[in-house]
């Protein structure tokens, strides 16, 4: 994955931690083991399910040793 990306769905956001998982050759149940979620949630992530719960998403992106920052439109 670029050093940053732009996400602008909860697809692309599931698009980018399959990637990212797939990179790091970690199964579904590997990193679902050690970002301490089931592994329902991170298949229904990368499909892009649009009410994930945010302190799982967290969890999850700190596992793939991913940060989420915030961009003001027209600052990037």
């Amino acid at each position: 994955m670029k050093s940053s990306t732009r996400i602008n769905s909860p697809v692309e956001l599931g698009q980018c931690l399959l990637k990212e998982r797939k990179q790091l050759k970690l199964t579904q149940k590997e990193i679902s083991e050690f970002a301490d979620v089931g592994r329902k949630f991170i298949i229904e992530l990368e499909k892009g399910k649009a009410t994930a719960q945010l302190g799982k998403v967290f969890e999850l992106l700190n596992s793939l040793g991913l940060e989420l920052h915030l961009v003001k439109r027209g600052d990037s």
